[in-house]
């Protein structure tokens, strides 16, 4: 299924498959067609800990393509720790070339690549509760409901 993207990035990409987010998995993916170098992209977000299981490498802050061993990996398990701590949302992007004999198959398949990806980046977004939830929450304490967890969040 090809669809071109509007606006200005029409004359360089087209959405080529779009994998929804599933909720229990937490993370979506879609293929791209680059229409200046005819090369396609499979690009994933998502829920960090998700994507960086995904990785096999990362861009390090010079923009090199670096392996992600143990140590590194750890390194952004405790962003992501940290960033959670925080009380922020930590998602993740990542990427791949799809070589063009594998294209094929993914198009006929329907079914993204969700293995060897490159870490593109983390970012926190704040997410405050909705309003009222601290007075619900007080209503349930003063009830005798001991309160755990307001998120479906992963807490650290």
């Amino acid at each position: 299924m090809r669809k071109e993207i509007g606006s200005s990035m029409e004359a360089r990409q087209r959405l080529m498959i779009g994998k929804p987010s599933i909720h229990r998995k937490k993370r979506s993916g879609v293929l791209i067609g680059m229409n200046i170098d005819d090369t396609v992209h499979v690009q994933w977000k998502g829920a960090a800990e998700m994507i960086l299981a995904m990785c096999s490498s990362y861009y390090d802050a010079s923009g090199i393509v670096k392996d992600l061993n143990d140590c590194e990996r750890m390194k952004f398990e405790k962003i992501i720790q940290g960033m959670a701590a925080s009380s922020l949302r930590c998602i993740a992007f990542a990427h791949k070339q799809i070589p063009e004999e594998d294209y094929e198959n993914l198009e006929e398949q329907k079914k993204l690549k969700e293995d060897s990806l490159t870490l593109l980046g983390l970012v926190g977004i704040k997410d405050p509760c909705r309003p009222g939830v601290k007075k619900a929450v007080e209503d349930c304490q003063y009830a005798g409901v001991n309160i755990k967890m307001i998120t479906g969040d992963i807490v650290y």
